[in-house]
């Protein structure tokens, strides 16, 4: 068992994660049998998991998605003109290692949203900074920053932090025309 003063080290720097999966091997009769070496592999292999799910769900949580659950796995291909093989090497974001665009395009209420929100927590999934933005959220943004000085290009900068940009509801945006007149960033 780890003194009190080792435990407060590791907390302070921010190890939380392996002192709790150091209690958790003292208190398993199984692993306490194990060696120094097999010990610290498994409460590091602990630590790892932990400190990536953190990085992950901050990813997925600072995305914004509209759809916070959506999953790959959920998706239903019956009666739906989704090509699975398709849509599971979209899941593997190589695309976006390629530069590629994607556009979903299909009658209101098909799951584009749903779609486009999964394959953005798979990217997530591989600790891609990602960000979900609707189009006409994202001209009230480019309208405000065109009132404040190098505003514009800000928000460029900003948005262009983000190695997948996912923007919904485009095709609407277009089709009013006083957003189609002003789509020009």
């Amino acid at each position: 068992m780890i003194d009190n003063e080792t435990i407060r080290k590791l907390r302070q720097m921010d190890l939380s994660e392996l002192v709790d999966a150091l209690e958790i091997q003292e208190m398993d009769n199984d692993t306490r049998q194990l060696s120094f070496d097999e010990r610290l592999q498994l409460g590091t292999d602990h630590l790892y998991q932990e400190k990536y799910n953190k990085r992950v769900n901050g990813l997925i949580k600072r995305s914004k998605f509209r759809i916070q659950n959506a999953t790959v796995s959920a998706i239903h291909y019956d009666k739906r003109d989704i090509d699975r093989q398709t849509l599971n090497e979209l899941a593997t974001c190589s695309y976006i290692n390629h530069r590629r665009n994607i556009i979903f395009q299909g009658f209101t209420g098909s799951g584009k949203t749903y779609l486009a929100c999964a394959l953005g927590r798979e990217a997530c999934k591989r600790e891609i900074r990602t960000r979900y933005i609707r189009l006409p959220d994202l001209l009230i943004e480019r309208d405000e920053a065109t009132l404040k000085p190098k505003g514009v290009t800000n928000l460029i900068t900003k948005f262009s932090n983000y190695s997948l940009l996912v923007i919904d509801e485009l095709c609407k945006s277009f089709h009013n025309s006083s957003y189609g007149q002003r789509f020009v960033m």
